[in-house]
């Protein structure tokens, strides 16, 4: 079984989204492909099963939460 999801985060504006995409870019791996359209940042992850796209997207949160941080956007 394969699985997947799709985030799309509203991030203000486009430099804002741009930025936290350019950080996600060097950790998204063959499981994950990310993009920006506007002010909003999109991400899409693939994995074999439930359990293993969890792993992904805890992942891709934690370095979410670190280029948020990094980029200055804030909740």
């Amino acid at each position: 079984m394969e699985a997947s999801c799709l985030l799309e985060l509203d991030l203000g504006s486009e430099e804002r989204a741009r930025n936290v995409n350019r950080s996600l870019e060097m950790d998204n791996g063959d499981h994950a492909r990310s993009w920006v359209e506007g002010p909003v940042l999109k991400v899409e992850c693939q994995a074999r099963s439930l359990m293993s796209l969890l792993r992904t997207m805890e992942d891709l949160m934690a370095c979410l939460k670190v280029a948020e941080e990094i980029t200055g956007v804030e909740d």
